[in-house]
């Protein structure tokens, strides 16, 4: 009785799995283009929750686009539900610099009333 060793069969699926891992936050973290403001003192920080904010008013979390102007609640409830799963919760804001000062504020007053802590706006790296 001849058996099939599927030990090096489990070795490959383990490593594509991994590798699977890895690269999906990345490709879906660069799904919305946005033009970050610059700042000279622009650093990396712990990354819990980001919400990408472009021009037009719509907003990104977790790979989910809300448009400010008609999705605030749905907006709402998902963060909440984000941020209650979370022991320390911290939330990055990338505003695109064209972006109208009002959705910024929505954003950050709606985090701040859910109780997360650090509220962080994100900016690109200066050129000098």
């Amino acid at each position: 009785m001849a058996e099939i060793n599927i030990a090096p069969f489990t070795d490959v699926i383990l490593v594509l799995l991994v590798i699977f891992m890895i690269a999906t936050p990345l490709i879906f973290q660069s799904s919305m283009k946005v033009h970050l403001p610059e700042a000279q003192t622009a650093e990396g920080s712990p990354q819990t929750v980001i919400i990408t904010i472009n021009e037009e008013g719509e907003a990104s979390l977790e790979n989910a686009q809300y448009n400010l102007r008609y999705d605030f609640g749905v907006l709402k409830s998902r963060l909440k539900s984000l941020l209650k799963n979370t022991a320390n919760p911290s939330v990055i804001i990338n505003g695109d610099k064209n972006v109208k000062y009002d959705f910024v504020v929505k954003v950050i007053d709606l985090v701040s009333q859910l109780g997360a802590s650090p509220v962080l706006l994100g900016t690109a790296q200066r050129k000098q």
